[in-house]
């Protein structure tokens, strides 16, 4: 699914970083000066999709009432320009209600964006490579609600709106149009579900230990304002090993499912910047998708760390077809951390990923998961 612009990157003055993430961790008062309140700085982004990009990136902290058992709320801003002129405009923020009883999260994005496709399945070739362009607004909220320690429940909603949708279309010879893709003309979807989750990692940013399931449901519809009806799963899996010597193991499975007409835009796609890091994102894509990776973590000397990933992943029509473990791609990869804030595990991470005949570099922020 691409349907949510994730921001890839951020890279910016150290100092920043440090700063963030104590305003965030509730080392501030109350009520929140206003030069707390705002950062900004300047971004770097890199990978597969963007090649390098430049742009920057603005923090808002802010708390709902002064409540000292709830988190500080905040809103992000993001915007860059690539050498692929792709232009993103994208926003996230976490709204924290009183004792945080209830945690609102949204996503929202804009974007002009030149991709690349190879049709649909698990073994495309390389040379059937096409290029195409979208123009798309997307928003997403979901509201959670704290059922016991370390559960929650919630609902969402998303709207995406893709009015622009460039491709080759002379003769009928595209791909799209000779497997019929779903929404080569632009498309409107809209739809609602419903989210779990339990959470008892120790830090959300870089855990060393704790559990991590998440299975969300969202049911797209014609009377809720969508062109096409289909529904989305995605089941994410994680857990955390605190081996020895601040070595760390962890480990995620990934699955995602879709049923129903799919607007290309919507597809159940492998590789990005979180799991199967080598491959460009979309390079493999159908109606479901697995990954399994794993990483080891180790501190190298002061404020530098080092990672080892491996992962496996296959995409296909049915579910059926991606258990059979026939087909697995490949992904392994090395990688460097530096501790923007040692205390909270936050770290600025940049990743060489290795895929089957295929290769991707990574500059982020936080771990992969």
């Amino acid at each position: 699914m691409r349907s949510r612009i994730t921001v890839a990157v951020l890279l910016c003055w150290v100092y920043t970083g440090c700063l963030a993430q104590e305003i965030d961790n509730k080392k501030i008062p109350l009520t929140l000066s206003k030069a707390d309140r705002y950062i900004v700085f300047p971004m770097i982004v890199k990978s597969p999709e963007y090649k390098w990009g430049v742009g920057a990136a603005g923090i808002y902290y802010f708390r709902l009432k002064s409540d000292s058992t709830s988190r500080t709320s905040n809103v992000k801003l993001v915007s860059f320009v690539t050498v692929r002129k792709q232009i993103v405009l994208a926003s996230e923020g976490n709204i924290f209600f009183k004792g945080e009883d209830y945690i609102l999260h949204f996503v929202m994005s804009a974007s002009h964006f030149p991709d690349k496709f190879w049709g649909l399945g698990n073994t495309t070739p390389s040379s059937a490579e096409e290029d195409y362009t979208i123009t798309q607004f997307d928003i997403y909220p979901q509201l959670l609600k704290k059922i016991r320690p370390n559960l929650f429940a919630g609902i969402s909603y998303e709207y995406q709106n893709v009015f622009n949708f460039d491709y080759d279309s002379r003769n009928g010879e595209s791909l799209f149009d000779r497997e019929n893709i779903l929404g080569r003309y632009g498309s409107k979807i809209s739809g609602t579900g419903l989210m779990f989750c339990w959470d008892s990692r120790n830090n959300a940013f870089g855990s060393s230990g704790g559990f991590y399931v998440q299975y969300f449901i969202n049911a797209y519809r014609n009377f809720l304002g969508s062109d096409y009806n289909f529904n989305i799963q995605n089941l994410d899996v994680r857990k955390y090993f605190d081996i020895r010597n601040n070595r760390v193991l962890a480990f995620q499975f990934n699955l995602i499912s879709a049923s129903g007409d799919i607007p290309i835009r919507d597809y159940s796609v492998m590789g990005t910047n979180m799991y199967m890091r080598g491959y460009y994102e979309g390079r493999y894509q159908d109606r479901n998708m697995i990954a399994f990776q794993s990483e080891l973590r180790t501190p190298v000397y002061k404020r530098w760390g080092a990672v080892i990933f491996t992962g496996v992943g296959k995409v296909g029509p049915n579910l059926s077809q991606v258990f059979n473990w026939q087909q697995l791609k490949p992904s392994v990869g090395v990688g460097l951390r530096f501790s923007l804030n040692p205390k909270e595990n936050l770290n600025l991470r940049i990743d060489a990923g290795f895929g089957k005949h295929s290769q991707g570099t990574y500059i982020n922020l936080g771990e992969a998961f």
